[in-house]
Protein backbone atom coordinates (compact mmCIF):
# COMPACT_ATOMS: atom_id res chain seq x y z
CA UNK A 1 0.00 0.00 0.00
CA UNK A 2 2.03 3.06 -1.21
CA UNK A 3 1.72 6.44 0.92
CA UNK A 4 0.79 9.40 -1.25
CA UNK A 5 1.84 11.81 1.15
CA UNK A 6 2.80 15.90 1.85
CA UNK A 7 5.05 17.14 5.07
CA UNK A 8 4.97 20.59 5.56
CA UNK A 9 5.98 23.33 8.06
CA UNK A 10 2.81 25.27 9.33
CA UNK A 11 2.19 27.82 11.86
CA UNK A 12 0.69 28.73 15.08
CA UNK A 13 -0.80 31.98 15.41
CA UNK A 14 1.99 32.46 17.78
CA UNK A 15 4.46 32.14 15.02
CA UNK A 16 5.94 28.37 16.50
CA UNK A 17 6.64 26.04 13.16
CA UNK A 18 4.33 22.58 13.29
CA UNK A 19 5.49 19.91 11.72
CA UNK A 20 2.26 18.61 9.72
CA UNK A 21 1.39 15.22 7.41
CA UNK A 22 -1.34 14.61 5.00
CA UNK A 23 -2.13 11.31 3.42
CA UNK A 24 -3.91 12.04 0.40
CA UNK A 25 -6.72 9.46 -1.22
CA UNK A 26 -5.74 7.45 -3.60
CA UNK A 27 -8.99 8.45 -5.88
CA UNK A 28 -11.31 11.59 -5.36
CA UNK A 29 -11.58 11.93 -1.85
CA UNK A 30 -15.46 11.48 0.10
CA UNK A 31 -14.10 12.88 3.92
CA UNK A 32 -11.20 13.83 5.55
CA UNK A 33 -9.71 12.99 9.24
CA UNK A 34 -8.21 15.33 11.10
CA UNK A 35 -6.04 13.30 13.69
CA UNK A 36 -4.52 13.90 17.09
CA UNK A 37 -2.16 11.17 18.48
CA UNK A 38 -1.45 10.46 22.14
CA UNK A 39 0.87 11.65 24.80
CA UNK A 40 4.46 10.60 23.98
CA UNK A 41 3.59 9.73 20.85
CA UNK A 42 3.47 11.44 17.06
CA UNK A 43 2.21 11.41 13.69
CA UNK A 44 4.44 8.94 12.01
CA UNK A 45 4.15 6.00 14.25
CA UNK A 46 0.64 4.71 13.39
CA UNK A 47 1.88 2.26 10.95
CA UNK A 48 -0.48 1.59 8.22
CA UNK A 49 -3.58 3.33 9.52
CA UNK A 50 -3.06 6.68 7.38
CA UNK A 51 -2.47 5.02 4.11
CA UNK A 52 -5.52 2.12 4.38
CA UNK A 53 -7.26 5.63 5.50
CA UNK A 54 -6.50 7.04 2.37
CA UNK A 55 -7.21 3.71 0.13
CA UNK A 56 -10.13 4.14 1.14
CA UNK A 57 -11.21 7.75 -0.46
CA UNK A 58 -10.73 9.20 3.32
CA UNK A 59 -7.50 11.76 3.18
CA UNK A 60 -6.49 12.12 6.53
CA UNK A 61 -4.49 15.27 7.80
CA UNK A 62 -2.60 14.97 11.22
CA UNK A 63 0.27 16.50 13.12
CA UNK A 64 3.04 17.09 15.82
CA UNK A 65 1.39 18.71 18.56
CA UNK A 66 3.35 21.39 20.63
CA UNK A 67 5.77 19.57 22.95
CA UNK A 68 6.13 16.45 20.88
CA UNK A 69 7.46 15.01 17.77
CA UNK A 70 9.13 17.00 15.30
CA UNK A 71 7.32 20.09 16.17
CA UNK A 72 9.41 20.26 19.29
CA UNK A 73 12.43 18.18 19.20
CA UNK A 74 14.25 19.96 21.59
CA UNK A 75 14.30 18.32 25.40
CA UNK A 76 13.53 21.96 26.59
CA UNK A 77 10.54 21.41 24.42
CA UNK A 78 9.66 18.35 25.13
CA UNK A 79 5.92 18.22 26.86
CA UNK A 80 5.37 21.71 26.64
CA UNK A 81 2.12 21.40 25.36
CA UNK A 82 0.54 24.47 27.13
CA UNK A 83 -3.01 23.87 28.86
CA UNK A 84 -6.04 22.96 27.18
CA UNK A 85 -6.75 26.66 25.92
CA UNK A 86 -3.47 26.70 24.48
CA UNK A 87 -4.24 23.26 22.78
CA UNK A 88 -7.79 24.05 21.36
CA UNK A 89 -6.64 27.08 19.95
CA UNK A 90 -3.63 25.10 18.25
CA UNK A 91 -6.32 22.90 16.39
CA UNK A 92 -8.14 25.71 15.40
CA UNK A 93 -5.50 27.00 13.55
CA UNK A 94 -4.72 24.05 11.86
CA UNK A 95 -8.62 22.55 11.55
CA UNK A 96 -9.57 25.89 10.32
CA UNK A 97 -7.25 25.87 7.37
CA UNK A 98 -8.22 22.04 6.09
CA UNK A 99 -12.24 22.79 6.37
CA UNK A 100 -11.11 25.83 3.96
CA UNK A 101 -9.29 23.47 1.78
CA UNK A 102 -11.79 20.47 1.48
CA UNK A 103 -15.13 22.73 2.00
CA UNK A 104 -17.88 20.28 0.29
CA UNK A 105 -16.74 16.99 2.05
CA UNK A 106 -17.45 15.61 5.69
CA UNK A 107 -14.36 15.99 8.32
CA UNK A 108 -14.12 13.50 11.35
CA UNK A 109 -12.36 14.64 14.26
CA UNK A 110 -10.26 11.75 15.12
CA UNK A 111 -7.99 10.90 18.30
CA UNK A 112 -5.90 8.20 20.11
CA UNK A 113 -5.31 8.50 23.50
CA UNK A 114 -4.52 12.05 25.28
CA UNK A 115 -5.52 13.41 21.69
CA UNK A 116 -8.94 11.33 22.49
CA UNK A 117 -9.39 12.97 25.20
CA UNK A 118 -8.94 16.35 23.21
CA UNK A 119 -10.71 15.45 20.38
CA UNK A 120 -13.86 14.92 22.35
CA UNK A 121 -13.48 18.48 24.01
CA UNK A 122 -12.99 20.06 21.12
CA UNK A 123 -16.09 18.43 19.84
CA UNK A 124 -17.87 19.27 22.89
CA UNK A 125 -16.66 23.48 23.21
CA UNK A 126 -14.25 23.60 19.85
CA UNK A 127 -14.56 26.86 17.96
CA UNK A 128 -15.21 24.78 14.58
CA UNK A 129 -17.35 21.89 16.79
CA UNK A 130 -20.19 22.69 14.14
CA UNK A 131 -18.52 22.37 10.88
CA UNK A 132 -17.43 18.91 11.88
CA UNK A 133 -19.41 15.51 10.50
CA UNK A 134 -18.58 12.97 13.42
CA UNK A 135 -15.94 12.21 16.52
CA UNK A 136 -14.00 8.96 16.26
CA UNK A 137 -11.88 7.97 19.53
CA UNK A 138 -9.74 5.15 20.75
CA UNK A 139 -8.10 4.39 23.35
CA UNK A 140 -9.42 7.40 24.82
CA UNK A 141 -7.49 9.25 27.93
CA UNK A 142 -11.08 9.45 30.20
CA UNK A 143 -9.56 7.60 32.91
CA UNK A 144 -5.94 5.85 33.66
CA UNK A 145 -6.60 2.52 33.79
CA UNK A 146 -4.65 2.11 37.16
CA UNK A 147 -6.14 5.35 38.88
CA UNK A 148 -2.87 7.01 40.16
CA UNK A 149 -3.84 7.71 44.29
CA UNK A 150 -5.78 11.00 44.59
CA UNK A 151 -3.28 12.48 46.72
CA UNK A 152 -1.01 12.56 43.62
CA UNK A 153 -3.45 13.77 41.82
CA UNK A 154 -3.67 16.48 44.01
CA UNK A 155 -0.41 17.33 44.50
CA UNK A 156 -0.12 17.68 40.52
CA UNK A 157 -2.61 19.97 40.40
CA UNK A 158 -1.20 21.71 43.18
CA UNK A 159 2.26 21.92 41.13
CA UNK A 160 1.10 23.30 38.18
CA UNK A 161 -0.36 26.03 39.09
CA UNK A 162 2.71 27.27 40.66
CA UNK A 163 4.88 25.61 38.32
CA UNK A 164 3.10 24.93 35.21
CA UNK A 165 6.04 24.09 32.57
CA UNK A 166 7.93 22.07 34.59
CA UNK A 167 8.82 18.79 33.07
CA UNK A 168 7.93 15.41 34.60
CA UNK A 169 8.96 12.24 32.74
CA UNK A 170 5.35 10.30 32.64
CA UNK A 171 6.90 6.47 31.71
CA UNK A 172 4.62 4.71 29.75
CA UNK A 173 5.70 0.64 29.63
CA UNK A 174 6.27 -0.31 25.93
CA UNK A 175 5.07 -3.50 26.76
CA UNK A 176 1.38 -1.77 27.32
CA UNK A 177 1.01 -0.66 23.82
CA UNK A 178 0.30 -3.81 22.11
CA UNK A 179 0.38 -7.52 21.57
CA UNK A 180 2.62 -6.82 18.69
CA UNK A 181 6.32 -6.91 20.28
CA UNK A 182 7.63 -5.30 17.40
CA UNK A 183 5.78 -1.96 18.27
CA UNK A 184 6.72 -2.24 21.72
CA UNK A 185 10.02 -2.48 20.67
CA UNK A 186 9.50 0.49 18.10
CA UNK A 187 7.90 2.45 21.14
CA UNK A 188 10.96 1.79 23.75
CA UNK A 189 13.05 2.51 20.53
CA UNK A 190 11.63 5.89 19.26
CA UNK A 191 13.36 8.85 20.38
CA UNK A 192 10.58 10.92 19.64
CA UNK A 193 8.16 9.06 22.43
CA UNK A 194 10.26 10.86 25.30
CA UNK A 195 7.41 9.80 28.07
CA UNK A 196 7.99 13.87 29.13
CA UNK A 197 5.05 16.26 29.51
CA UNK A 198 4.82 19.33 31.77
CA UNK A 199 2.72 19.73 35.18
CA UNK A 200 0.22 21.61 33.61
CA UNK A 201 0.08 19.29 30.34
CA UNK A 202 -0.32 16.48 32.74
CA UNK A 203 -2.62 18.04 35.42
CA UNK A 204 -4.74 19.40 31.96
CA UNK A 205 -4.71 16.12 30.68
CA UNK A 206 -6.26 14.49 33.56
CA UNK A 207 -8.95 17.50 34.13
CA UNK A 208 -10.68 16.60 30.77
CA UNK A 209 -10.95 13.54 31.02
CA UNK A 210 -12.62 14.26 34.44
CA UNK A 211 -15.07 16.51 32.99
CA UNK A 212 -15.73 14.50 30.44
CA UNK A 213 -17.09 11.91 32.51
CA UNK A 214 -19.31 14.45 34.31
CA UNK A 215 -22.94 13.25 32.83
CA UNK A 216 -24.32 17.27 32.89
CA UNK A 217 -20.44 18.35 31.61
CA UNK A 218 -21.13 15.97 28.30
CA UNK A 219 -24.80 16.77 27.79
CA UNK A 220 -23.18 19.64 25.90
CA UNK A 221 -22.12 17.48 22.87
CA UNK A 222 -24.30 18.40 19.66
CA UNK A 223 -26.89 15.80 19.57
CA UNK A 224 -26.59 15.20 15.57
CA UNK A 225 -23.44 14.79 15.68
CA UNK A 226 -22.26 11.01 15.51
CA UNK A 227 -19.30 9.83 18.38
CA UNK A 228 -17.57 6.40 17.49
CA UNK A 229 -15.97 4.95 21.12
CA UNK A 230 -13.70 1.97 20.63
CA UNK A 231 -11.46 0.16 23.33
CA UNK A 232 -9.69 -2.91 24.07
CA UNK A 233 -10.61 -4.24 27.33
CA UNK A 234 -6.75 -5.92 27.36
CA UNK A 235 -5.86 -2.00 27.56
CA UNK A 236 -3.58 -1.18 30.79
CA UNK A 237 -2.90 2.53 29.87
CA UNK A 238 -6.24 4.11 29.71
CA UNK A 239 -9.62 2.38 31.02
CA UNK A 240 -11.95 0.29 28.80
CA UNK A 241 -14.92 0.34 31.33
CA UNK A 242 -14.65 4.69 31.55
CA UNK A 243 -15.32 4.52 27.72
CA UNK A 244 -17.94 2.11 27.87
CA UNK A 245 -19.62 4.19 30.27
CA UNK A 246 -18.89 7.96 28.97
CA UNK A 247 -20.54 6.55 25.54
CA UNK A 248 -23.65 5.18 27.63
CA UNK A 249 -23.70 8.38 29.07
CA UNK A 250 -24.25 10.24 25.80
CA UNK A 251 -28.14 10.19 26.68
CA UNK A 252 -28.51 12.92 23.52
CA UNK A 253 -26.66 11.82 20.57
CA UNK A 254 -28.92 9.97 18.40
CA UNK A 255 -25.57 8.47 16.67
CA UNK A 256 -23.29 7.20 19.33
CA UNK A 257 -21.72 3.62 19.45
CA UNK A 258 -19.23 1.87 21.98
CA UNK A 259 -16.91 -0.68 20.04
CA UNK A 260 -15.18 -3.40 22.78
CA UNK A 261 -12.30 -5.18 21.94
CA UNK A 262 -11.67 -8.04 23.86
CA UNK A 263 -8.29 -8.46 24.99
CA UNK A 264 -6.56 -5.92 23.07
CA UNK A 265 -4.42 -3.00 24.05
CA UNK A 266 -3.80 0.33 23.72
CA UNK A 267 -2.30 1.09 20.32
CA UNK A 268 -5.72 -0.92 18.71
CA UNK A 269 -3.91 0.45 15.25
CA UNK A 270 -1.21 -1.49 15.53
CA UNK A 271 -1.93 -4.97 17.18
CA UNK A 272 -0.56 -7.84 15.43
CA UNK A 273 -1.43 -9.60 12.43
CA UNK A 274 -4.79 -9.14 10.55
CA UNK A 275 -6.40 -7.10 13.31
CA UNK A 276 -4.66 -3.28 12.38
CA UNK A 277 -6.29 -4.55 9.14
CA UNK A 278 -9.73 -5.30 11.14
CA UNK A 279 -9.49 -2.39 13.31
CA UNK A 280 -8.81 -0.16 9.90
CA UNK A 281 -11.69 -1.60 8.21
CA UNK A 282 -14.40 -1.07 10.95
CA UNK A 283 -13.57 2.94 11.16
CA UNK A 284 -13.63 3.47 7.80
CA UNK A 285 -16.52 1.48 7.51
CA UNK A 286 -18.06 3.69 9.74
CA UNK A 287 -16.99 6.99 8.38
CA UNK A 288 -18.25 5.70 4.72
CA UNK A 289 -21.29 5.18 6.16
CA UNK A 290 -21.92 8.16 7.38
CA UNK A 291 -20.21 10.57 4.49
CA UNK A 292 -21.99 8.34 1.18
CA UNK A 293 -25.30 7.50 0.48
CA UNK A 294 -26.12 3.64 0.61
CA UNK A 295 -22.89 2.72 2.29
CA UNK A 296 -23.17 0.39 5.81
CA UNK A 297 -20.89 -0.30 8.91
CA UNK A 298 -20.54 -3.35 11.29
CA UNK A 299 -20.17 -0.92 13.75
Amino acid sequence: MADNTEESTKHFRDGTDVYTKLWKATSEPVAHIFFLHGFSDHCNAYYTFPSFMASRGIELFSFDQRGWGRTSPLKSQYGHSGGTSQILADIDDLLSSRLAERPNIPCFLVGHSMGGGIALTYALQGSHKDKLAGTIVWSPMLELADKPLALAVYAGKFGARIMPNKQMVQKLPAEYMSRDKSVCDDFANDPLCHDTGTLIGISDMLTRGENLMKANFSAGFTPDKPILVLHGSGDKVTSHDASKKFTEDLLKIKDKTFSSYDGWYHKMHAEPGEDRITFATNVSDWILARATPGATSKL
